[in-house]
């Protein structure tokens, strides 16, 4: 793992953090959803809706991915925006929005088209996105998907985050990338960030009902930190050197 990328993911804790508002009634204001659902490896296209006079964002930052490439099906309902330019190879999250009907010369129209968003990951991995985009006039029941690597265990199992290819960071290695961070001088043990990382830590460990994405979306820590630190931890435990065994004679 590139040192400097915790580096910058912690000083950027510290900027400013991921807000998700969090409703009063039992319905979250954002979604979550497992990106490889999204990717519609294993599953139909994601369901997103669209309510009149209102936004709805789909986000990547959990999933530490920029967005390279978007393509609507049918433009003549929907408008969409980027949180910054695609151009920049920074945008992270797209907003949706229904518009009054327009009319292109030989275009077909649909109640339900489809929106492709093209990703590329900090090691320069591409992947494809697609979703089934419909308006609604009823009362909005969200406002936004926010994509997750949180890979979902059965009951009793603990579960994990991904953070690479073929790699998930339990909670454990969360914690050993913090305490590692920490003793290699990434962060002071007084920073804010030292406090709010354990905090997640301390609910993962006694919350059974909330997935690991939750917690920390609830308690405002960023998801791409999470990941950096559990890298972190995964690769200092690999270079614990092996008990030796006892002498026989």
């Amino acid at each position: 793992m590139k040192i400097n990328i915790l580096k910058k993911s912690i000083i950027a804790f510290g900027i400013s953090t991921i807000f998700l508002a969090t409703p009063s009634h039992a319905q979250s204001a954002i979604l979550t959803v497992n990106a490889s659902e999204a990717r519609g490896l294993n599953s139909k296209a994601i369901e997103i809706k669209v309510w009149t006079g209102r936004a709805t964002a789909v986000d990547f930052s959990g999933v530490n991915e920029r967005i390279t490439q978007i393509f609507l099906a049918d433009p003549t309902h929907f408008t969409y925006a980027t949180d910054t330019s695609l151009d920049s190879g920074q945008a992270t999250t797209v907003f949706l929005r229904k518009i009054q009907p327009l009319k292109f010369p030989n275009l077909t129209t649909t109640n339900i088209t489809n929106l492709f968003v093209k990703t590329k990951t900090t090691d320069g991995k591409a992947h494809l996105y697609t979703f089934n985009l419909l308006y609604s006039n009823s009362s909005p029941a969200y406002s936004g998907l926010s994509l997750s690597n949180q890979t979902p265990l059965p009951d009793g199992r603990e579960p994990t985050l991904q953070v690479g290819t073929f790699r998930r960071a339990t909670i454990n290695d969360i914690e050993r990338g913090l305490v590692s961070a920490i003793r290699k001088g990434y962060t002071p043990p007084s920073d804010p960030v030292v406090t709010k990382v354990r905090e997640f830590i301390a609910l993962a460990r006694n919350t059974s009902d909330k997935s690991l994405v939750e917690i920390a979306q609830n308690i405002k820590v960023s998801l791409p930190l999470l990941t950096e630190l559990g890298l972190l931890g995964i690769e200092d435990n690999f270079k614990k050197p092996i008990p030796k065994q006892p002498t026989r004679f």
